[in-house]
């Protein structure tokens, strides 16, 4: 019989190849605003380059960590993230409009945004995992669970990021569904958060003005929408060529940030797309594989929290780009510039492989405790 791998090999493939199409990118993406900015083409590169490889590295050494131990710190964990959270509101703001999602101590910069949504999932898999069928209890279950929740989207949301915040709301209640939470409780809490979240979201300027131009269909072709789909548009099947894209040039903002994937489907055209999503799509396949062979509730409620993150991400920033959604402030998973961003995906894959490794393990122990008690069984 094949002996199982270590690790979920077909993840650790699809990581690398998307991190590989994300340097390709950035690199592509960035060689004007950076010439133009720095005077050096290949400088928001190199910082990328830097990146990968702090990033690649400390996958690794997630890989080897045993996840169970999340579960024993989680606690300090949330502590420690709503922390930075609130460090962030306290903080002066380095923007003139008082928008300042970022920390930065010494050479150090990063969004705790980034980082509280991955605290959010461990701490979430941890405590349902330990509840049992009290998650399903109104007040000593569900109750508390959605209170973190909503915390921590209202930290992120008074930043503003209402994107970040989205994302860690749809991952609580994601986690809190897959948690065995009951449905009647999340549809009472849920739906009359729609409308009320929707006025926060109008009642701040620059959202508001995104919400009126994504309710405009008549997109300006001038505006960041109508330059993304200019740019997806003119790719075609093969694309105009790696490095030919001309929506780099000033016409598109943030092209190799949150906008990269426009810039993706200009040069490699309906190919490059196509083997983005392949890629993607792989990703999470085997993610929920993961999770649903995990050894414990803990390892599937991290694993199943962790994938669906990843691809209710790359959907939001892929709806930005091609107009479904409102502009938000929300990048593409490996692909896109930033070192947060970066760090966040191969932690989080690391994690993944981890808990990949410790299914395969303690199935290859449980098949051979078999095989010596037939043994040792009289015939």
């Amino acid at each position: 019989m094949k002996e199982p791998r270590s690790i979920d090999f077909w993840l650790l493939i699809a990581t690398l190849m998307l991190a590989a199409m994300g340097i390709v990118m950035v690199y592509s993406s960035s060689m004007y605003i950076a010439m133009e900015k720095i005077g050096n083409g290949a400088f928001y590169f190199k910082k990328q380059i830097v990146h990968l490889l702090v990033s690649f590295a400390l996958m690794i050494g997630f890989t080897r960590l045993n996840y169970r131990g999340y579960a024993t710190i989680s606690k300090g964990l949330l502590a420690f993230g709503i922390g930075l959270l609130v460090l962030v509101l306290i903080m002066p703001s380095s923007h003139s409009s008082g928008v300042d999602r970022w920390l930065v101590f010494g050479p150090l910069r990063f969004q705790p945004s980034e980082v509280v949504k991955l605290i959010l999932v461990i701490y979430m898999a941890a405590a349902i995992s330990s509840m049992g069928d009290r998650i399903r209890d109104l007040k000593k279950g569900f109750i508390p669970m959605t209170g973190i929740v909503f915390l921590v989207f209202g930290l992120i949301f008074i930043e503003p990021s209402l994107s970040m915040g989205m994302l860690s709301l749809l991952a609580g209640f994601y986690m809190l569904f897959v948690g065995r939470a009951k449905l009647t409780h999340l549809l009472a809490c849920g739906l009359p958060a729609i409308p009320a979240i929707a006025y926060l979201a109008v009642s701040k300027p620059y959202m508001l003005s995104r919400i009126v131009g994504f309710l405009n269909r008549d997109i300006d072709a001038w505006s960041q929408a109508g330059q993304s789909i200019i740019g997806i548009g003119s790719g075609g099947l093969l694309g105009v060529g790696l490095g030919h894209s001309t929506q780099k040039y000033n016409f598109l903002p943030e092209r190799h940030t949150d906008f990269i994937f426009s810039i993706l489907g200009e040069e490699l055209g309906f190919v490059g797309t196509t083997l983005l999503f392949a890629l993607t799509f792989l990703y999470i396949m085997r993610g929920f594989k993961i999770a649903r062979e995990a050894p414990d509730t803990f390892g599937f409620l991290l694993a199943s929290g962790i994938t669906f993150m990843f691809g209710i991400q790359v959907f939001i920033n892929v709806g930005v780009a091609t107009q479904l959604l409102p502009t938000t402030g929300v990048t593409l998973p490996f692909i896109s510039y930033g070192g947060s961003s970066l760090l966040l995906s191969f932690i989080t894959t690391g994690i993944l492989l981890n808990i990949s490794k410790h299914s395969s393990m303690e199935r290859k122990m449980s098949r051979e405790l078999g095989i010596r008690i037939q043994r040792r069984m009289p015939s």
